[in-house]
């Protein structure tokens, strides 16, 4: 499949995964999944650490990806940002990661996302502020902060993801539903730069936007390398260059 210069490479065995959209995955053995309480209505401060560093989600503080978002009205560059000042979330420190794009020549804030690690490795997606276009993420399009208005902190990524997990990235009523799957741990993804190998893919679905469907690759050590949403609307996220402080 080839879209806006992304070159995704999967096998057989892996479109059989992906072509039950929605389905839930068939009960596993332990994995990082198991036990945990996906969303959290209450995290426990104490089951969380300072920082990120979850290999295939590491958020550094200084760290910088530069993205090309391409929809089907045009192209965008956005700018991934750790900032270095944790932010106090439902009593837990999180750590910010701001989006930025170019407008009129100067650089404006798009959204800025909070995470959080727990004590097992497992990075938990703790809310968000949506200020203004573009999108970047068609599944999440509104602000929402976790112990705020029922809305709950879900999980990202594990320590070591596993096929077939399933788990809901947040829920908060009638903002953001978004759920995924993992697909595959050896995804091959061709960016216009570099090809990315051994990538994990999760498959995002939200029941708010039911007719959109998200594949998400996250490489060892560099993060979110690339996203292909398809449905209603198509639009591609794509890396071009990470730097590291």
């Amino acid at each position: 499949m080839t879209r806006a210069g992304v070159r995704v490479l999967l096998g057989a065995a892996l479109i059989g995964v992906l072509g039950a959209c929605g389905a839930s995955p068939r009960p596993l053995g332990p994995s990082g999944v198991d036990g945990l309480t996906i969303p959290t209505p209450s995290p426990d401060p104490a089951d969380f650490g300072d920082g990120v560093d979850n290999p295939w989600f590491p958020l550094t503080a200084g760290t910088v990806w530069t993205y090309r978002r391409d929809t089907e009205t045009g192209r965008v560059g956005l700018v991934a940002t750790v900032l270095p000042k944790p932010r106090e979330i439902d009593g837990v420190a999180t750590t910010s990661v701001r989006w930025q794009t170019r407008q009129h020549g100067r650089r404006v804030t798009v959204l800025e996302r909070w995470y959080a690690e727990d004590s097992a490795g497992n990075v938990w997606w703790f809310g968000q502020d949506v200020r203004r276009g573009p999108v970047v993420d068609d599944l999440a399009r509104r602000s929402w902060t976790a112990g705020e208005d029922g809305a709950e902190a879900g999980l990202v990524l594990t320590l070591q993801p596993r096929i077939g997990d399933g788990y809901a990235n947040a829920e908060a009523p009638r903002v953001v539903d978004r759920r995924s799957t993992v697909g595959s741990l050896r995804a091959t993804v061709a960016t216009p730069h570099r090809t990315y190998r051994d990538t994990v893919l999760t498959r995002d679905v939200s029941s708010l936007q039911p007719t959109l469907a998200t594949e998400s690759f996250f490489a060892r050590d560099v993060g979110l390398v690339a996203q292909q949403t398809s449905g209603a609307t198509t639009s591609d996220l794509t890396l071009l260059r990470v730097r590291h402080p």
